[in-house]
């Protein structure tokens, strides 16, 4: 007799929140609409900056429910925290709007909180991107780094800074139309807060980069979601720079930001499910990896080129328009030919040799050469104590087959060129010994993941992970000899481990 089928309903919360999300989104977007066609509020109040914060309040809400449907809970919660900062952006706004045109005496302090609640959005995408490739519910140190120093400079920007005339057509990007007390201490905590947003852009990169076929592209796509939070800030810095040599309307760079932060938040919570999701297509690698790379670009343009076109400047129209095209092609040509060869490179290459219905997939090992000059040559493995193979991201970059969770790695014999040997056959029964630890890094490793993607997704150090592959290749029997590499070995004996227990 058959089972009948249980059908799994999303938890009510998750039902109501985006209902709740957008509603409250919507009614602030009137809200601000009102004041400012009653004279209030300036560029606070403009609709299209309301309405692009409310958009992307509502895409993270969504996010949210599905990263929590597939059991990405922590995700899913960061992501819900992430609408919350950007309501919390836009009732702020409604609030020290009215205050203000009311003649509140509490107006300042409304005003002053509003002025700072562009920060935690920042925090909020990086570490929504960041939590969706994690496979352990600790909390790692870069998510510690980011959101201490960015909830700290959020309260120092908070006490420290008041509005000289808010909402009065001067923005926050004009310097003139803020004081602050304690400059130093406001100086230092921006440019605490800017190296913040560096650290998970620069981790998960290089745990991209150094990983393979699937896992690179999925830390590729978080990695560039990272990078979209210290671009905003660019951009933020660029408007300032704007504000003084090019004469930069002021109203309309500040509604700018607003699109520029809600754009990167929609970006980095649309990333965070697409990683999320396990294995990436070629086409989502390189839309994600071209968006960031193209941003990029565009800010180096606008940058130079409002400071080429200043008023101040001794170029004539026709200098600056040429210019300005030679910069486009030139910076922008680089930019689409370098973020093209960044998502090949993410991109987990197809499986060689067709794979039909009545064959059994078979996954082969190949060692990719890592050193120029050597003779194409695999490294070879060193002793523990060394850095070599265990601590480095030499390892699988085999086709991927289907049917092994996306892994890719070896299985069966690792033949090679350059005095490579014949992988020993040591049984996948081994596997039995490993702690369940132990079995997760393999599992990762056997992906295509270095020590770094390891750390990234397992949430711990690489030192722990190195500790980790070496106790592995013990219990496995694989000793390093010189002639064969050790991470292949384990790979292959993972998949088949698990190709006996389908």
């Amino acid at each position: 007799m058959a089972r009948p089928t249980t059908l799994v309903r999303p938890a009510p919360a998750r039902q109501v929140l985006p209902v709740v999300a957008a509603s409250t989104a919507g009614a602030s977007v009137v809200a601000l609409a009102a004041l400012g066609a009653a004279g209030h509020g300036g560029y606070a109040s403009d609709p299209v900056g309301a309405v692009a914060l409310a958009a992307a309040a509502t895409v993270s809400i969504v996010v949210a429910a599905r990263l929590g449907r597939s059991g990405h809970r922590t995700a899913g919660r960061l992501a819900a925290g992430l609408a919350g900062s950007l309501l919390a952006y836009l009732l702020l706004t409604v609030l020290a709007v009215a205050a203000v045109a009311a003649g509140q005496p509490w107006a300042a302090v409304t005003v002053a909180a509003w002025n700072s609640a562009w920060i935690p959005p920042l925090a909020l995408m990086q570490l929504t991107a960041s939590a969706a490739v994690r496979t352990s519910g600790a909390t790692p140190w870069t998510h510690r780094v980011v959101g201490l120093t960015l909830g700290a400079v959020t309260l120092v920007n908070a006490v420290l800074t008041t509005a000289s005339e808010p909402f009065a057509g001067l923005p926050t990007i004009a310097g003139e139309s803020w004081r602050t007390a304690l400059a130093p201490v406001g100086a230092t905590a921006t440019l605490l807060g800017m190296g913040a947003l560096l650290v998970l852009p620069v981790t998960l990169w290089r745990a991209a980069l150094g990983s393979h076929e699937t896992v690179r592209a999925r830390l590729g796509i978080v990695a560039a979601a990272t990078t979209a939070a210290p671009l905003t800030v660019a951009f933020c810095l660029l408007l300032a720079v704007a504000r003084a040599p090019g004469g930069v309307e002021p109203s309309l760079g500040s509604v700018a930001f607003l699109v520029a932060l809600s754009g990167a938040a929609a970006f980095a919570a649309g990333c965070a499910l697409a990683a999320a999701r396990g294995a990436a297509e070629p086409r989502q690698v390189t839309v994600v990896v071209r968006v960031a790379g193209l941003t990029a670009a565009a800010l180096i343009i606008t940058g130079i080129g409002t400071i080429v076109a200043a008023p101040g400047s001794s170029l004539g129209p026709t200098t600056v328009a040429l210019l300005v095209s030679a910069l486009t092609v030139l910076v922008g040509g680089a930019a689409w030919a370098g973020t093209g060869l960044l998502a090949r490179t993410l991109t987990p290459p197809p499986p060689s040799g067709p794979v039909g219905p009545e064959t059994t997939p078979r996954v082969e090992a190949t060692i990719a050469p890592t050193h120029v000059g050597a003779s194409h040559r695999p490294p070879a493995d060193t002793p523990s104590g060394a850095e070599g193979p265990v601590g480095t991201a030499d390892a699988v970059a085999g086709p991927t087959a289907a049917g092994a969770s996306g892994a890719a790695g070896a299985s069966g014999a690792a033949e090679g060129s350059g005095g490579v040997g014949v992988v020993p056959e040591v049984g996948p029964a081994a596997v039995g010994g490993l702690t369940a630890r132990e079995r997760e890094v393999l599992a990762a490793l056997a992906e295509g993941a270095s020590n770094a993607g390891i750390a990234a997704q397992l949430v711990v150090s690489e030192r722990t992970v190195d500790a980790h592959l070496r106790a592995i290749f013990m219990k496995l029997a694989l000793t390093a000899d010189g002639t064969t590499n050790r991470r292949v070995q384990a790979a292959r004996i993972w998949l088949e481990h698990t190709r006996q227990r389908s």
